[in-house]
């Protein structure tokens, strides 16, 4: 006899297992949501709310965790809630028919479970489809004089056509490393620094996109700006998508432009402007904090009517936060999984990545690897790089290692 343990973080690895075992397909359909398990919070309810729902998890043979008084008093509190999908799914059922909130409860939950697990997502931008079933690599082209990372194309004097050929090097170069997105950006947006003006950035990025889009007509092309007119002459020259570090806040008027040309679009979250962000940022609890700011802004590009599937959100690395929440948030990427969409991270030679290691910018590339393979691992799917082919070496190695 010989009994191992088993990992399994998804219906689809449990039904590879089940049939390797040789178990019929109908019998995979069946068992294979009761052998994922998964844990959920739910807090703001009451102490009533949170015994009907233990009762109702005791009978489908699981259990869930409250507070000593909530067993006998009237208060607000929270429970955290665990079981096999199958026997949560069995759980909405059940409150569905219950007064309350327990119907919104199960109507929320159900929506959360259906998303948690997905490992399929569509992205769409103009007439271009990615689909993402593995990490992908989205290469970075600075088009600045001051960028944190020192790779700002513009750092020397130029004329425009030896920009317009450094441009395209940078771009082949990451093209034929595996990059299947490009997000280029004119304005820094490094701690501390200062806006350009509206006519500079135009200026940077308008033959940048013009000259990449000609020579690479499929790669995804997208903008890091926050500014409308930027965008919209952006697009005009065949941006794809707009990467706004503001979340559409600065300019709500780029929610007009990506409807009407069906561009995508990046929400980034951000505490603060770049200028200040890094003075002190404090978070009552950093994951649940974006997680709230993302559903408060997805539930405005949805009253808007922005197809979702041409939506990426992006936690924002840096971005207002300290060492530990950027830690805390590449942890609990995974919480990020429950609104259904595509997770875009950008860590690359970032901050975090030399204060741990003592290195200068350049010499972050191995931790920058680490921090981009665990991410993928925690759920994010798209991973916005300086150095292509090192990262998508090191993420193709770990998909496979995962999933195949």
């Amino acid at each position: 006899m010989k009994i191992t343990p088993v990992k399994i973080e998804n219906e689809s690895q449990a039904k590879n297992l089940m049939s390797c075992l040789g178990v019929t397909s109908q019998g995979i359909n069946i068992l294979s949501p009761k052998s994922v398990y998964a844990v959920f919070k739910i807090e703001g309810i009451k102490s009533w709310e949170a015994n009907i729902i233990k009762q109702h998890l005791l009978s489908l043979g699981s259990d869930s965790a409250i507070e000593r008084t909530a067993l006998i008093k009237n208060i607000k509190t929270a429970t955290l809630i665990f079981g096999s999908v199958s026997q949560l799914e069995k759980l909405c059922l059940k409150l569905k028919n219950q007064p309350f909130s327990l119907k919104d409860i199960a109507n929320e939950l159900s929506f959360y479970l259906g998303n948690f697990f997905k490992t399929e997502f569509i992205f769409k931008a103009r007439d271009k489809t990615l689909k993402i079933n593995k990490p992908i690599v989205c290469g970075v082209i600075n088009l600045t004089t001051d960028s944190f990372s020192g790779d700002g194309l513009l750092k020397h004097q130029l004329s425009n056509g030896q920009y317009q050929k450094l441009i395209l090097r940078e771009a082949e170069t990451m093209v034929k490393a595996g990059a299947e997105m490009l997000d280029l950006g004119a304005e820094s947006s490094r701690p501390h620094s200062k806006p350009i003006p509206e006519s500079e950035e135009t200026k940077r990025i308008a033959p940048a996109v013009a000259t990449v889009r000609k020579e690479f007509k499929n790669i995804i092309l997208s903008v890091d700006t926050y500014k409308f007119n930027v965008a919209k002459i952006a697009a005009e020259e065949g941006a794809d998508v707009i990467n706004d570090i503001t979340a559409l806040r600065k300019s709500p008027e780029i929610i007009n432009l990506i409807k009407k040309q069906e561009l995508g679009v990046i929400i980034m979250h951000m505490k603060g402007i770049p200028a200040t962000m890094q003075k002190n940022p404090h978070y009552k609890n950093t994951t649940e904090d974006i997680l709230d700011f993302f559903k408060s802004r997805v539930l405005l590009l949805d009253r808007k009517k922005i197809d979702r599937n041409r939506i990426l959100l992006d936690p924002g690395i840096g971005f207002g936060k300290t060492v530990e929440d950027n830690l805390k948030i590449i942890r609990e990427l995974y919480k990020f999984k429950i609104l259904g969409f595509p997770v875009f991270l950008g860590l690359s030679r970032k901050y975090f990545i030399g204060k741990i290691l003592d290195k200068t910018v350049n010499e972050r590339l191995y931790g920058t690897i680490a921090g981009n393979v665990v991410a993928y691992i925690n759920g994010a799917n798209i991973l916005r790089v300086h150095d292509v082919k090192e990262n998508k070496e090191a993420l193709d190695i770990a998909f496979n290692i995962i999933n195949i």
